[in-house]
């Protein structure tokens, strides 16, 4: 069984990659500074909106400009979300560590002809790694291995973390550093552990300032592993052990680096770029009715003209924020992934079996969730789906995985989970292939009056995208364009998810057991 279970995993990890590579999305070629405002890279290309542009631009200069500032024509590029220095320089209004992380992939694709595709690549592998340990979490708080595998497959295919597994963004490395520390906590509680966790809490936040709240409650769990507190005799004692208390001394290495960071681009160690005032374009050029993402007008609001660190959260944004993020048909988890709701389910069921690590699993997710429901912002911009519940997807995975373990046998459960888990999967292969640039229903009106034509502000504009015959894949556009239309590339891609999704949930249901095996 040992055996079996292994060769399962290389095999899924195998079928991930194939998929990941499939709809990364991008275009052959080692772009310039003026070759990148060409509507074959911006508008209808990989960099169709501004954090894309931003994080790619960053990387681009420190290699090409060897520089942390950006010239114009970078700016013009990475605009509105470009910061202007107190000295009127441009730079990076987004956290630098995804663009240095970035480095690697940037440096093989532009030897193999393919710079920004590198970039993109160094998202998905962390995006693979995410699949595998959210698997392996699972299994360590007592999931069947394959319930956790279709688990790992559920997150991954079905719900929007595959959109956002082939472009530039933050989220699947955050949820990595989530994922990363939850199972050091989990394999032991030796030194090195602890090592790792501390020093991801502090790597957090250069990667994205949010991150702080979402460590928070695993560096304050790392801690109370390190010192208890006994009560004898009237006296309270506190127990630890010296070296571990030395760990969290770790955390001044990415922290010296954010320093350092600061210094050289802004002139202040401690300036956070989104502090700092933006400019919408260099060259204030004229709107452009052919333009998606340039004219929309900011949805992040700050007290008087002053921006803040937390400025852009605001308690009386909450109501409004959970119904974006779960019910609103352009951004609600029911449109776009309810089959992550079954979490909620396998939550209740491994709070009333006390499953280890379940506080702290809830105290991330009710960070997530609370966090950017106060959030000016709540859609993400132009997004697909709810982009910033990244980390809540996966949290809800690992309760499924939980869920299918003790409801293997339900005959009803598995009849509406295969149904809506299908559902899930279609969808979210449909935003993987075409476009993460959905607008949210409040600025669909402005867009109609600039446009001259009907809007739509759900997954059905991939679809009439996909129908159009626009795929952003890469292997599509180099490879496959001229052997397949977009609609049979996005079939292959989803049947080829189901049939695995399929048959690891029959075999599971017919030889697995209702514990780990």
């Amino acid at each position: 069984m040992k055996l079996l279970n292994r060769f399962s995993i290389l095999l899924i990890i195998v079928f991930c990659f194939i998929i990941l590579t499939l709809s990364l999305r991008g275009l052959t070629g080692n772009p310039t500074s003026k070759e990148l405002a060409a509507p074959k890279w911006e508008l209808n290309g990989p960099f169709e909106l501004s954090p894309e542009r931003g994080r790619f631009i960053l990387t681009y200069s420190i290699l090409e400009n060897k520089s942390f500032q950006f010239s114009d024509n970078l700016a013009n590029f990475a605009s509105p979300d470009v910061a202007v220095t107190k000295d009127g320089k441009y730079a990076s209004l987004f956290a630098p560590l995804v663009s240095f992380i970035t480095i690697p992939g940037y440096i093989i694709g532009r030897y193999l002809g393919t710079s920004q595709v590198g970039v993109f690549a160094v998202i998905a592998i962390f995006a693979l790694l995410n699949t595998i340990l959210l698997r392996q979490i699972a299994v360590k708080l007592g999931a069947n291995n394959f319930a956790a595998t279709i688990a790992s497959v559920v997150f991954i295919f079905g719900t929007p973390a595959f959109a956002y597994a082939v472009n530039l963004y933050q989220h699947h490395m955050s949820t990595f550093l989530i994922l990363l520390s939850i199972y050091a906590l989990l394999k032991t509680e030796k030194f090195w552990s602890f090592l790792i966790v501390f020093f991801l809490c502090a790597v957090a936040i250069p990667l994205d300032y949010p991150n702080l709240f979402f460590m928070l409650p695993i560096g304050v769990f790392a801690l109370g592993r390190i010192i208890s507190f006994k009560s004898k005799k009237s006296k309270l004692l506190i127990k630890t052990n010296l070296l571990k208390i030395l760990t969290p001394a770790i955390m001044i290495i990415p922290i010296l680096f954010f320093l350092w960071f600061n210094t050289v681009s802004f002139g202040n160690p401690f300036q956070l770029s989104g502090t700092l005032k933006t400019i919408q374009d260099v060259n204030k050029k004229l709107i452009s009715k052919s333009s998606i993402e340039r004219f929309q007008p900011s949805l992040e609001k700050t007290s008087g003209n002053k921006k803040t660190a937390i400025g852009f959260f605001k308690t009386r944004n909450i109501l409004n924020g959970l119904y974006i993020h779960f019910v609103s048909p352009d951004r609600g988890i029911i449109y776009y992934t309810p089959v992550v709701l079954f979490g909620v389910i396998g939550f209740l069921l491994a709070l009333k079996k006390k499953v280890q690590m379940t506080p702290l699993l809830t105290a991330i997710f009710g960070a997530n969730v609370l966090l950017y429901s106060m959030w000016g912002d709540p859609y993400g911009g132009w997004a697909f789906g709810s982009r910033y519940l990244i980390p809540s997807y996966a949290i809800l995975s690992i309760f499924i995985a939980l869920l299918i373990t003790y409801w293997r046998k339900k005959v009803l459960f598995w009849t509406v989970f295969i149904f809506v888990s299908f559902y899930s999967i279609a969808v979210n292969t449909l935003g993987a292939i075409t476009t993460s640039a959905i607008p949210p229903k409040v600025e669909v009106l402005n867009l109609e009056k600039l446009s001259g034509h009907v809007q739509k502000y759900t997954y059905e504009r991939n679809w009439d995208l996909l129908v159009a015959g626009h795929s952003k894949s890469f292997i599509y556009q180099t490879f496959a364009k001229d052997y397949l239309t977009s609609i049979q590339y996005y079939q292959i891609i989803v049947v080829s998810i189901f049939l695995v999704m399929g048959g690891l949930i029959l075999y599971y249901i017919a030889f697995g057991k209702d514990k780990n095996d």
